[in-house]
């Protein structure tokens, strides 16, 4: 479970960051968001390689938690990279802040991901050794934006 959630804590601990912005420039605005969305897919990228490492694990389901948070990450990961595709095809800034804030709305969908992930690894039997792992209760202090 500490590899685990050593795996996915490098993405949590990306996405508490907010982006710096500039709204008075449109194209610094659009550098800036495209920027910050490509430090998170690459985030998720790395978390992803990470578990797939993990998927031989000594559990018998150590590829299906494996895969289900790797699915979870796969989700964020569209959401973000499809917010960064529309930022970079305009320069209209009332566009750019359309799609960052689309991003935004969806984000309840991501935490509802998350929760489904860690009901999983409750159902294997491993929710009590989460609660114990130092990475796990990383993951559970980590800040929030």
């Amino acid at each position: 479970m500490d590899k685990v959630c050593g795996a996915v804590n490098g993405t949590v601990q990306s996405m508490s960051d907010e982006p710096k912005i500039d709204m008075n420039d449109p194209s610094a605005l659009k550098a800036g968001l495209s920027e910050w969305l490509n430090g998170k897919v690459t985030a998720i990228d790395r978390s992803i390689a990470d578990l797939k490492a993990l998927e031989n694990g000594p559990h018998p389901k150590s590829k299906e938690l494996a895969t289900a948070a790797e699915n979870g990450l796969g989700q964020a990961k569209t959401l973000l990279t499809d917010t960064r595709s529309k930022l970079d095809a305009t320069t209209d800034a009332t566009q750019i802040i359309a799609a960052f804030t689309e991003m935004l709305g969806k984000a309840a969908t991501m935490e509802k991901t998350g929760a489904e992930v860690q009901k999983k690894f409750d159902e294997s039997g491993l929710g009590e050794a989460s609660k114990k792992a130092a990475n796990c209760k990383g993951l559970a202090a980590a800040p929030t934006s």
